[in-house]
C-alpha cells in the first residue's frame, strides 16, 4: 500500500479540496464551499425531517453549533487524510528519526496529526530532501485552517446575535401583522410604523449580505416564535403590504418608506437560495381574515386583503423560508400563544 502514486495524487486533490472550501466559505462574500453546502443542508434537511415528526424546536435550535463543529471538524479530517495518503505514496516520506526505519501506516497517520497541529515531537522525519517540504505545507495548513475556523466562529457568533436582535426588534411591534398594525396605525396614517422601519431597513438589509456570506446562518434556529427571523420577516411582510394596500390615508413620504422596507425585505428574501431554499411550487394558504378591515387607516374588505396578499409573488419565498426553519405557514398569522389573528 506504501508507495502508490495513486495515493498521492488522490491526497493532493483532497487537500486542494479542504483548501478552497475552507477559502469559500470563510472569505467569499457571496457563498460557501461545495464540501460546505452538501454538507451542512445534508445535516440540516435530516434533522428537519426528524422534527417535522417529533415537533422538537428545542432540538433544532441546538444544531446549529453542532453542524458548526461538524464542518469545521469535517475540514480537519479530510486534510488529515489527504495529506496522510500524500505521505504513504513514498516508502521515503516518512521514516524513524533514529534509525531511518520506514514509517508504517499507523505510524504516519501519527506523523501527519502532529504535523498538522504543528506539535512536532520529531519522532519522525523526511527520509530524503524532497520530502522536507511537504511536512512544512502540511504544518502551515494545519494553521491555516485553525485561524480560518476561529475567524468564522467569531463571525457566526456575531451575526446570530444580530439576527436574534434583528427577529425581537420586529416581534416587539406585533406576534403577528393584525398586532404590528393595531399597535402602529395611530389615527390611520401609520406614522409609528413607518418611524420603526427605518432602522430596520439597515439591519435587513445587512442581514441579506451576512446570510449571503455565510448560509450556515440559516441553520441557527430559534426555539421561540418571537426570536425566529423567518417569522418576523414574514409578519412584517404581510403587515407593510396590507398598510400600503389598504390604506388611502398614507403620505407619499409614509408610503415611500414602508416600499423601501418592502424593497429590502425581498432582496433579503433573494439571498436564500444560498441555503438552498427555493420558492414553494403553489401559493401559500392566506387565512380569512377578521378585524383587519376595523383596523384605523385600513379602507378595503378582509376579502380584497386577503386576495391582494395571495397575488404576490414573493410569498412564495416567503414560505418556503418559514418551512425551512422549521416553522408553519400558519405560524406567521398567530400569536405566541397560538391564538390566530
Amino acid at each position: 500500500m506504501i508507495g502508490s502514486t495513486l495515493m498521492g495524487v488522490i491526497g493532493t486533490l483532497l487537500i486542494l479540496l479542504v483548501v478552497y472550501d475552507a477559502i469559500r466559505t470563510t472569505l467569499s462574500v457571496s457563498s460557501s464551499g461545495p464540501l460546505t453546502n452538501r454538507l451542512v443542508s445534508g445535516l440540516w434537511f435530516m434533522l428537519l425531517g426528524i422534527h417535522r415528526r417529533r415537533k422538537s424546536h428545542t432540538m433544532l435550535s441546538s444544531t446549529g453549533p453542532w453542524i458548526t463543529m461538524a464542518l469545521l471538524l469535517t475540514w480537519f479530517l479530510v486534510a488529515w487524510l489527504g495529506w496522510f495518503l500524500l505521505f504513504c505514496s513514498s516508502p521515503q516520506a516518512v521514516v524513524l528519526s533514529s534509525s531511518n526505519a520506514t514509517a508504517s501506516l499507523v505510524e504516519r497517520a501519527y506523523y501527519t496529526g502532529y504535523t498538522l497541529t504543528t506539535l512536532g515531537y520529531g519522532d519522525f522525519v523526511a527520509g530524503n530532501d524532497n520530502w522536507r517540504l511537504p511536512p512544512v505545507l502540511a504544518a502551515a495548513n494545519g494553521f491555516f485552517l485553525f485561524t480560518l475556523s476561529i475567524t468564522y466562529i467569531l463571525n457566526i457568533i456575531t451575526n446570530v446575535i444580530q439576527k436574534r436582535q434583528t427577529s425581537l426588534t420586529i416581534s416587539a411591534l406585533g406576534e403577528n401583522p393584525q398586532q404590528i398594525l393595531a399597535s402602529t396605525s395611530g389615527d390611520g396614517k401609520f406614522a409609528t410604523l413607518v418611524s420603526q422601519l427605518q432602522p430596520l431597513q439597515q439591519s435587513i438589509s445587512t442581514l441579506g449580505q451576512q446570510h449571503l456570506a455565510y448560509p450556515i446562518l440559516h441553520y441557527y434556529h430559534s426555539e421561540t416564535s418571537s426570536k425566529a427571523l423567518s417569522l418576523a420577516i414574514a409578519r412584517l411582510y404581510q403587515a407593510i403590504a396590507i398598510a400600503c394596500f389598504a390604506s388611502a390615508r398614507l403620505d407619499p413620504t409614509s408610503r415611500e418608506q414602508l416600499l423601501i422596507t418592502r424593497k429590502a425585505i425581498e432582496h433579503f428574501l433573494d439571498t436564500l437560495g444560498s441555503a438552498f431554499i427555493h420558492p414553494s411550487q403553489h401559493i401559500p394558504d392566506i387565512p380569512a381574515f377578521k378585524g383587519y378591515a376595523d383596523l384605523p387607516g385600513v379602507e378595503t374588505s378582509n376579502i380584497e386583503i386577503q386576495d391582494y396578499l395571495a397575488s404576490l409573488p414573493y410569498q412564495k419565498i416567503l414560505v418556503a423560508y418559514v418551512h425551512k426553519d422549521g416553522w408553519q405557514w400558519q405560524d406567521v398569522w398567530q400569536t405566541e400563544n397560538g391564538r390566530c389573528a
